[in-house]
């Protein structure tokens, strides 16, 4: 039977699916030039580099979405729905063009026993999934899923297409004559239940099934570009101009001084039409704000929400005519600066999403503007005036920066002056702070014994600057990525070694090294690695049940996660991994210049207090294992407000190598018992 041939409602079918075809591609036509045209009023950044790469990358991403495994609850039904859709998609253009044309000599998508059978076999796996997402979205809702009577609409929807679809094969069965058949094994059930049917009844309901799956999927095609599930049209195009796929993790877009974007953003229209994508893009799944730290502890940012807000203010002050006077500002009407301010760009958000969006550039790109207005709380205003006087956050003279060396009990060379396989850049936390200096003396000792040729640039180093770059400031930074790279470039050394992953990932992934890129580790791989070649002389195995944090810019941004591990099984330790670690792990809350913020508004409790809640619920763990200077200043002010003292303690790795390298006390004889002891005197 040909639907299309059959009249409807007295109206010819051809002309019904041409009319319905023409108004419903004409209205989605209008709407999608509406929103490329908001796009194109943003600000233009190349995404069009690196064309292979970024195929690989959107075919990785949206055809096999590894991500929304990541929540095992509906990540299975959400891969069937979407390849459910993809399927449906394909056969209903078939079928649209093959009504449309008559005349042309291919059969409908549903007259061929292969495609019958994947659509039936869908149909049935999407119902099954759907079934799933509505129990969890009624029952089992996770914080900040987006609820709505829109996503029901798609989800019902759904729903009718595929209850269509299985009903009018099983209305067809029907119609000519009821033979089962093994590549409809489901609709060749249903079928049995309406074999009363006489076949003129079934082959009307067969082709009432048709027009009705066809107007579903044509009002669906209208109603996508209005709802929440535009993001099924927007995310692959998201995921294909991904920073991810050309550049390092978390790039912040800026090529110099002279970029626009270094001023930020304080309209929607100051953004890039990338960042005004991401609106587009949000699936409103909740996944950012379940994972963000800034949200768990109780401040105001919730990234979902940063995403959405731009993309309702722009969507209404564009379209709806909001444009005049009066209209709410982006930067303190539609988000307010202690959103903005909150996050530590640990970049938690950007991991875990699936349509690949870039919570954390967007930030800093409002930040910019803030920075720019002066608009930046006083002890950052303090700490950016350290950096710009002294070189470092701490306010001290450069002079003192390897002060810390007069006790190490080593002469350390200077890398200006003779040459070092190794250049440690310390850092400013591992120089100045009193809480981390015993352990930078610790870590150089440790290098010494393991023959370590190693150097430092002494008061010619300067903070490197990742968090000043993060908080929004990039003019400063560029003056101390300059001022760093005159340093280095006046040094002899091979490879480059910090203790700090924030300065670790600054100068691997955002100093240009006008080519000549040396090799940047990081200490934890600088000790496996010397582990491996047998040259770290341990000397004792260490006992006790640890845990380990895996810092934001070491593990989600560099993807290092393996080295610290592989040190601590050979101290000898047991490793006990906390419920969320490595790519999961949840930040201490420093990054982001937030180390140098005061908290002025009312939270439920710190991230680095949660953290070391966490590791404290371990059994037997009492020791927290850190890799990272800020992480020992923010975790052992939280062991003590967090009331952990003497439940847990905060290490560093260098603190345990050390132990494990120290010669082992030999025991003092006990005194021998004397063999014919005096009798006591008479008293």
């Amino acid at each position: 039977m040909d639907p299309v041939k059959l009249p409807v409602f007295g109206l010819p079918g051809l002309w019904l699916l041409w009319l319905l075809t023409l108004v419903a591609f004409g209205v989605f036509g209008r709407r999608a030039w509406q929103l490329i045209g908001l796009l194109r009023q943003g600000r233009y950044e190349n995404r069009f580099d690196h064309p292979v790469r970024r195929v690989l990358h959107a075919v990785r991403h949206v055809l096999w979405q590894p991500r929304i495994f990541n929540e095992r609850s509906i990540g299975l039904p959400h891969f069937l729905i979407f390849w459910g859709f993809v399927v449906y998609a394909l056969c209903f253009n078939w079928s649209l063009v093959r009504g449309l044309f008559p005349f042309l000599p291919v059969p409908y998508p549903d007259e061929v026993n292969l495609t019958s059978f994947f659509l039936e076999v869908f149909s049935v796996l999407v119902l099954l999934s759907l079934g799933v997402a509505i129990v969890r979205r009624l029952f089992f809702a996770p914080k900040y899923l987006h609820l709505s009577l829109d996503a029901n609409l798609i989800l019902g929807l759904i729903g009718l297409l595929m209850c269509s679809m299985v009903f009018f094969f099983a209305f067809r069965m029907v119609h000519e004559g009821g033979a089962a058949s093994a590549w409809l094994p489901f609709s060749s059930q249903l079928a049995r239940a309406f074999a009363d049917l006489s076949p003129e009844t079934a082959g009307t309901l067969a082709q009432a099934m048709w027009w009705l799956h066809m107007i579903v999927v044509l009002f669906f095609l209208v109603y996508l570009p209005y709802s929440k599930h535009l993001h099924l049209l927007a995310s692959p195009f998201n995921v294909f101009f991904s920073q991810a796929a050309t550049r390092p993790v978390g790039d912040l877009g800026v090529l110099d001084a002279k970029d626009d974007l270094t001023s930020g953003a304080s309209r929607w229209q100051e953004l890039t039409w990338k960042q005004l994508l991401s609106g587009f893009s949000c699936a409103e799944c909740g996944r950012c704000d379940r994972s963000c730290p800034a949200t768990a502890s109780g401040y105001p940012l919730q990234p979902q929400q940063i995403i959405q807000k731009i993309k309702d203010h722009m969507v209404h002050t564009a379209l709806n005519g909001g444009n005049g006077e009066g209209a709410p500002k982006l930067i303190g009407d539609v988000i307010t600066e202690a959103e903005i301010w909150a996050c530590t760009t640990c970049m938690a958000c950007m991991n875990c999403c699936a349509v690949w969006n870039e919570q954390v550039p967007l930030i800093v790109t409002l930040r910019r503007h803030l920075v720019s207005q002066g608009e930046v709380e006083r002890t950052v205003q303090d700490m950016l005036a350290n950096l710009q006087r002294y070189g470092n956050s701490f306010g001290k003279s450069d002079r003192m920066r390897a002060k810390w060396t007069q006790t190490s009990g080593l002469k350390i060379k200077d890398a200006r002056k003779e040459a070092v396989e190794y250049l440690w850049f310390v850092g400013d936390y591992a120089s100045f702070d009193p809480r981390c200096e015993d352990i930078t003396r610790q870590t150089a000792n440790v290098f010494a014994r393991a023959g370590v040729d190693f150097g430092l640039l002494y008061e010619a180093e300067r903070n490197a600057g990742n968090d000043v770059r993060r908080v929004g400031e990039e003019g400063l930074f560029e003056m101390l990525r300059d001022k760093n790279l005159q340093a280095l470039g006046k040094a002899q050394f091979r490879k480059i070694v910090t203790t700090d992953p924030h300065t670790y990932h600054t100068l691997k992934n955002e100093y240009p090294w006008n080519g000549h890129r040396p090799e940047v580790w990081h200490y934890t791989e600088v000790l496996a690695q010397l582990l491996e070649a047998g040259r770290l002389p341990l000397q004792k195995k260490l006992s006790g049940r640890v845990t380990y944090h895996d810092p934001c810019y070491l593990g989600r941004y560099n993807g290092v996660y393996e080295a610290p591990r592989r040190v601590l099984r050979a101290l000898g330790v047991e490793l006990v991994e906390m419920p969320r670690c490595r790519d999961k792990s949840f930040c201490c809350g420093a990054g982001g210049g937030r180390i140098w913020m005061e908290d002025t508004e009312k939270i439920a409790e710190r991230p680095a207090e949660n953290r070391i809640r966490e590791a404290a619920a371990l059994a037997g763990v009492t020791t927290f294992v850190v890799a990272c200077p800020k992480d020992i200043a923010m975790f052992r002010d939280a062991v003590k407000t967090a009331g952990q003292e003497g439940k847990i303690v905060v290490k560093d790795l260098a603190e345990l190598v050390a132990e494990a390298m120290a010669e082992p006390r030999p025991e003092a004889p006990s005194p021998k018992p004397e063999t014919n002891p005096k009798p006591e005197s008479p008293k």
